[in-house]
């Protein structure tokens, strides 16, 4: 009898320390929490909707982590500077075509956007460097949101052009709706940078 028992105890503790592999579910709400971090942090924004328009579908990979949320919201920038620069590049070139008197104000326009996406690159390539806490990651961070305040005042300078200038309308239109919409954007990741990263 006692033989029975030791060998049944030792097969329940055979069983119990197998390597049978843990399965691990994904509880139900990890994806809504995600959705949430983000849509809270873009509240945090000048322009919450499209701040969540833009990062909502990037909410798994950037779960909660400030860090992500803040790399994912410039290399974003860096896409939204690139297209509103070919908007522009595009309308000097149908100026350059026509001989038009707005070509040197197109330049000009051209070239500031043009320094804004090298200030946001430098941002992006100074956000590797943003980890956990101390002076030196301090002093990396101050580096991004210096880079992304000047390109906040690049994109300004590109539609002051317009505002002093003789341009037609329909090119001023065109111009101040794609600066427009890249100075929201990189407003919003400031305001990401400010609220989620600063010391």
């Amino acid at each position: 009898m006692s033989r029975f028992v030791i060998l049944s105890l030792t097969l329940m503790v055979f069983i119990n320390s197998s390597s049978f592999p843990n399965t691990v579910a994904t509880p139900p709400g990890t994806y809504q929490n995600h959705t949430t971090y983000v849509k809270t942090a873009c509240n945090s924004t000048t322009y919450p909707m499209m701040c969540y328009n833009s990062l909502s579908s990037y909410s798994a990979t950037i779960k909660s982590d400030p860090i992500k949320l803040c790399t994912t919201s410039l290399n974003l920038n860096v896409k939204s500077a690139k297209n509103s620069t070919l908007v522009v590049s595009n309308l000097l070139q149908k100026a350059k075509a026509a001989k038009s008197h707005e070509v040197s104000i197109l330049k000009d326009c051209v070239d500031e956007m043009k320094d804004t996406i090298d200030e946001l690159k430098q941002a992006v390539a100074e956000m590797k460097y943003v980890r956990g806490r101390g002076k030196t990651t301090e002093e990396h961070l101050k580096n991004v949101m210096t880079w992304v305040s000047s390109a906040l005042t690049y994109e300004g300078t590109c539609t002051d052009g317009f505002e002093e200038g003789k341009v037609n309308v329909e090119t001023k239109k065109k111009v101040k709706k794609a600066v427009s919409q890249l100075s929201k954007t990189t407003s919003n990741t400031l305001a990401l940078l400010t609220h989620y990263l600063s010391y």
